[in-house]
């Protein structure tokens, strides 16, 4: 374990956190081991992550996750907030008091909150005996593998540094530029450059792309901006300054789906294993070594919705369910259907009143919950893939499920209801093309196709992507010498037929065919189970850890929010201290990570 004596992490936010909790609760097993851990910072402030940075992000936008379901810290983010000054709450926009640990507050709020758990942390591993550098303000632009127990770094100022490992933990990374004289932004983030001068108004429509989460901190942040709300009679109203008669947003979605809102869960801690076992997942491992993503369907899920169906009272669901040709796509098609609306703000409305029951009085939606904890699951065996059905999951399953898994808080979704009775939001349906090279330089034009094939033209003074961060190749990778060395390569994944990777090689040049054997190039790089690089001759780095989720998106495609910080800095971690005790590489095989997952009860 020489290789963790000096060691680097680059990032300091949530997933960087958690590593440092879980080097911290491991420091009898690996800390004698670790001499000193270097954290590069790009931003000014450390341990908070972007999105809950005040220089990124606004205190009117929430985060969309409780106190309760927060991975545990040195303390919890509510007996965080309980501690604070009522001035400072007031600053966090947390003005609705008692606090709660089921409520959702400010991202702000939530930012200080990991702030104070880095500082701690930091406190706790240096009382320990570890030393601790910190660079603030220092972006890293390159790593390069030298050899072994041997990684340089330079950071933004050309300065090179040695370490004996590294750890990525660098968040998120949009490369496509804003167009400011068409006042089209590419993100959204950081969200300040959106607002308009003091005293000046947006007094024209604006366009935003998506409609997920980040579109409504968007939305949320400028109606602040261009009008008040107030509550008559218990209901959320909004009304709009005079000076900005014209504003109104219109969000343009694919399928034309607003999320689901928020709900009660019984255990809203995900576990890997909690609706199926470490043996019934392997069991189902074919002659190929797959598993086959319908089977999955068929053999674990099916138990478990059904009896989350029968607990929500679904009971036509649950027929549907006990066919045996009911499959996992009859029941994404079926479950979207049920949230589908000729206008979807009246979908909303009509689904807040249960949404608010289970969230006020304690009654949990069990088939969300369900449905997450199942594909949880998958996700940390999603190697045993096949091309043909990552294709099935990215395309088909995904976008549903991020739907119902990023949940809207039932706060957001009053403000997006005052704001359409004002008649200030619309949303369009259809595919949208963005031309930037349209003559007109002034405004951001779309092409917006609707589902039965027509195309309009739309135009706007402002718009905003909040498309979501898009998903990196080898060639986006920020540290580029990794790659000109051959230390990294993109993530892939077998095809189960040849003749189906044939068919589909036409039109996909991700797909490529060499003695009789197909490949899928997927998203981001090569990693293995436990977050070490593979390099292009497939082999672990064991110096180099990779644990930022687009950059590991392909292999581990359902890792979102913080619990997935946690588990994914929690995996790494048992590993290295898998490695103290037995010796390098003892993780060999699906057998071995999935062991280490079973025994852990934490995962």
């Amino acid at each position: 374990m020489k290789n963790l004596y000096n060691f680097a992490i680059i990032g300091s936010g949530p997933t960087a956190i958690y590593l440092l909790k879980n080097i911290l609760t491991h420091k009898n097993k690996i800390g004698s081991k670790i001499n000193s851990i270097t954290i590069f910072e790009k931003e000014k402030n450390s341990g908070m992550g972007m999105p809950y940075n005040p220089e990124t992000t606004d205190i009117y936008n929430l985060a969309n996750i409780s106190s309760d379901e927060i991975p545990e810290l040195q303390e919890t983010f509510g007996n965080w907030l309980r501690k604070q000054k009522p001035e400072f709450l007031e600053e966090l926009n947390v003005k609705e008091l008692p606090i709660s640990d089921a409520k959702v507050y400010s991202r702000i709020a939530l930012g200080y909150y990991f702030q104070e758990q880095y500082k701690q942390l930091l406190a706790a591993l240096i009382a320990y005996g570890i030393n601790i550098i910190e660079f603030k303000n220092y972006e890293v632009i390159d790593i390069k593998f030298i050899k072994k127990n041997e990684v340089e770094i330079t950071d933004v100022h050309q300065i090179k540094r040695k370490f004996s490992s590294v750890v990525i933990a660098n968040g998120h990374q949009f490369k496509e530029k804003d167009i400011p004289k068409k006042r089209y932004f590419a993100s959204p983030w950081p969200i300040h450059k959106l607002f308009p001068k003091k005293n000046e108004f947006y007094n024209y429509p604006i366009g935003i792309l998506g409609a997920s989460l980040s579109a409504f901190d968007v939305v949320t942040s400028l109606a602040h901006r261009h009008g008040k709300f107030v509550k008559e009679k218990g209901i959320l109203k909004f009304i709009k300054n005079k000076n900005a008669t014209k504003f109104k947003i219109f969000l343009h979605s694919a399928e034309g789906w607003l999320p689901h809102l928020q709900y009660e869960q019984k255990k809203p801690v995900r576990e890997i294993y909690r609706h199926f076992s470490r043996k019934q997942i392997l069991k189902l491992i074919n002659k190929n070594g797959f598993i086959n993503i319908e089977e999955f369907f068929e053999i674990l899920c099916k138990p478990a919705l059904i009896k989350a169906f029968k607990e929500d009272n679904k009971l036509d669901v649950v027929k549907k369910l006990e066919n045996k040709n009911f499959t996992f796509l009859d029941f994404i098609s079926l479950m979207a259907t049920k949230h589908e609306y000729v206008d979807s703000f009246k979908g909303m409305k009509s689904e807040m009143t249960k949404a608010k029951d289970s969230v006020e009085n304690n009654k949990p939606i069990n088939w969300m919950e369900t449905l997450d904890d199942l594909m949880y699951g998958l996700n940390y065996h999603s190697e045993l893939l096949s091309a043909e059905d990552y294709l099935l999951l990215n395309k088909k399953i995904m976008p549903f499920l991020m739907n119902v898994i990023a949940a809207l808080p039932l706060q957001s979704a009053n403000i997006l209801l005052a704001l359409y009775e004002a008649n200030c939001i619309e949303l369009i349906t259809g595919k949208v093309t963005i031309d930037k090279n349209a003559p007109n330089s002034n405004e951001t034009v779309l092409s917006v196709t609707s589902k039965d094939g027509k195309e309009k033209i739309k135009t706007y003074k402002m718009f905003v992507n909040c498309g979501g961060q898009k998903k990196i190749t080898v060639a986006d990778y920020p540290f580029q010498s990794l790659l000109k060395n051959g230390s990294i390569t993109h993530a892939k994944a077998k095809f189960a037929s040849l003749k189906e990777a044939e068919k589909l090689a036409i039109n996909n040049d991700n797909i490529t065919i060499n003695n009789k054997k197909a490949t899928l190039k997927l998203p981001g790089i090569a990693i293995d189970a436990t977050y070490k690089i593979l390099d292009k001759k497939g082999l672990k780095n064991n110096c180099l850890f990779d644990i930022n989720f687009t950059h590991t998106l392909g292999i581990r495609p359902y890792s979102y929010g913080l619990q997935a910080c946690n588990a994914t800095s929690l995996i790494l971690v048992e590993s290295w201290v898998l490695e103290n005790k037995e010796g390098n590489n003892t993780l060999k095989d699906i057998e071995d990570i999935t062991n280490l997952y079973e025994k852990n009860k934490d995962l």
